[in-house]
């Protein structure tokens, strides 16, 4: 499957109603579904350790292949997941939901699974001036040392600070990707200072309109875009129609 994906535009709305733990879920209303969220969910730095399906998620061979982090074999149906690393609800599906993705779709061989960071929207930054450095960050990982990349992934997801804070600063980067088990850290810091990836992370925001993603998270799956917190049933049943396809 192409990098850039065409599909079907779905709007989205958010929902007013709070949850009172440490994440905020947006529902689907009407059938329209939310795709955003990201409007100042707080969240306490912990530096957690990780060990689940996610972190342990297999990668592809010759990942020096593949432009953007993928998980799963190459040859399977691709699902593209649209995120941001300053995103708490981000953080929520990739610390969620994405772990039963993983361990029920791409472990079996049913599907692979791609992570592009939406670090900008229109051309100005999305979630703050950091997020396109933090976008950089997580394509040195993959492009560096890939073998370690979903672990840091899950990492700093578990680990995120408040997203008010501009916190996604190359040594705190660093220093997520050094607990995480990064081992070529020092290579990952040149790539950020270097601002390598500038035209991977420029075609994500075109490939993002394309798609009709204009928030996250959101999954492409088969032509048609899903916030996976809205609906996790809907999203398993567009997975498993795209597997039956195959």
């Amino acid at each position: 499957m192409a990098d850039s994906e065409r599909v079907s535009t779905r709007r989205s709305s958010p929902d007013n109603g709070l949850r009172t733990v440490t994440r905020r879920r947006l529902l689907a209303t009407s059938g329209i579904v939310a795709l955003s969220g990201c409007l100042g969910s707080e969240r306490n730095e912990s530096s957690n350790s990780v060990d689940g399906a996610v972190a342990n998620a297999p990668i592809p061979s010759a990942p020096a292949s593949f432009t953007y982090a993928r998980t799963g074999t190459a040859d399977r149906p691709t699902v593209t997941y649209y995120g941001n690393w300053k995103c708490p609800y981000c953080a929520e599906f990739s610390t969620g939901f994405l772990n039963d993705i993983i361990r029920d779709y791409v472990v079996p061989g049913d599907i692979s699974l791609r992570f592009r960071s939406l670090s900008s929207i229109d051309g100005e930054p999305f979630l703050g001036p950091d997020s396109p450095r933090a976008a950089r960050a997580g394509l040195a990982v993959w492009n560096v040392d890939p073998e370690t990349y979903w672990r840091y992934h899950e990492y700093v997801f578990t680990n995120q600070p408040p997203e008010s804070e501009t916190w996604a600063t190359t040594d705190k980067l660093v220093a997520f990707a050094e607990e995480a088990g990064v081992t070529k850290t020092e290579q990952m810091r040149t790539k950020i200072r270097e601002q390598a990836y500038v035209s991977a992370i420029q075609e994500t925001s075109r490939a993002a309109v394309d798609a009709g993603v204009s928030a996250t998270p959101a999954l492409v799956i088969d032509g048609q875009t899903v916030n996976p917190l809205s609906d996790e049933q809907q999203t398993r049943t567009l997975i498993e129609q795209l597997t039956d396809g195959s």
